[in-house]
C-alpha cells in the first residue's frame, strides 16, 4: 500500500491530543478512510471529527471520555479477533505495566492495519537537557519521582532504536509486517560541528536518531489479509 503523504508542509505538527488527532488524519487517511477503526487510549475521541461518513469509530481507554472504559493494564482487549480494519495506539503503550500484551492485542484484534507511535524518552531527556527548561529539582516530564504519586507517568524508558526493534520483533511474532517507520522529527544534527561533538561526547556507535529523532510512527500490516 503507498501511504499518502500529502500532509507534509500543511500539517506535519501538533500540539496537543485535538491538533494530533487531525495531524492522523492527514497522514493516514488513505488507511482510515471507510474502514472500522478502534482508537486505544481515544481520551475524548477527538480523531472522530475528522473521519469520512463511511468511517466507523470506536474509541477505548481508561479516563477522558471514550465510547468505551477500559483498563489496559488487565492486558487485554474486549474485541474477537479482526474485529476492526484498523488499530490506533498512539503514545499509549508506554504508560501501561502490560505494553507487550496490548501490543499483541492489537496485532489480535485487527483484520488488517495497527497504527503506533511511541515518543523517544532518551531524546526528550537529551533535549531537555540540551536545550530545555530543565533546572535542579525539576521532575523530569512523565518519569522522575515526584513527592506524591501522579495522575499519570510513562513506566518504560527506552531509546528510539529499542523502539524501533520491539515493533520489528513483536510485530514478526504475531505475523505483521512494518510498511512504514519514520521519526515525527529529525531535528538537529545538519551541522559538521555538531556530528563532531557528539563523536566526542557520545560513544561513537551511538544512533543519531536516539538523540534527535523525535515520536516512532509506524504502520503494520497483517501478512495474508484478505
Amino acid at each position: 500500500m503507498k501511504l499518502v503523504r500529502n500532509y507534509i508542509g500543511v500539517y506535519n505538527k501538533y500540539r496537543d491530543r485535538q491538533t494530533k488527532a487531525k495531524y492522523v488524519w492527514l497522514k493516514y487517511h488513505s488507511i482510515l478512510r471507510g474502514r472500522r477503526i478502534l482508537d486505544i487510549g481515544a481520551d475524548k475521541c477527538y480523531l472522530k471529527q475528522h473521519l469520512d461518513e463511511e468511517a466507523s469509530y470506536w474509541g477505548i481507554g481508561f479516563g477522558g471520555g471514550p465510547d468505551q472504559e477500559v483498563n489496559l493494564e488487565q492486558g487485554k482487549i474486549p474485541f474477537p479477533e479482526h474485529s476492526f480494519d484498523c488499530i490506533l495506539c498512539l503514545d499509549v503503550l508506554e504508560h501501561l505495566e502490560q505494553i507487550h500484551q496490548i501490543f499483541d492485542e492489537c496485532c489480535r484484534v485487527t483484520h488488517q492495519h495497527v497504527i503506533i507511535s511511541l515518543p523517544n524518552p532518551l531524546g526528550i531527556l537529551y533535549s531537555r537537557l540540551r536545550f530545555g527548561d530543565y533546572r535542579p529539582g525539576q521532575f523530569t516530564k512523565f518519569y522522575g519521582l515526584p513527592f506524591e504519586p501522579p495522575p499519570d507517568r510513562h513506566r518504560w524508558f527506552f531509546s528510539y532504536e529499542e523502539a524501533e526493534k520491539f515493533i520489528l520483533y513483536r510485530g514478526g511474532l504475531k505475523g505483521m509486517r512494518v510498511l512504514q517507520m519514520e521519526p515525527e522529527g529529525m531535528g538537529g544534527e545538519p551541522t559538521r560541528l555538531k556530528r563532531l561533538a557528539r563523536m566526542v561526547l557520545f560513544r561513537k556507535d551511538l544512533n543519531p536518531k536516539n538523540l534527535y529523532a523525535g515520536t516512532l510512527w509506524a504502520v503494520l500490516e497483517k501478512i495474508g489479509h484478505d
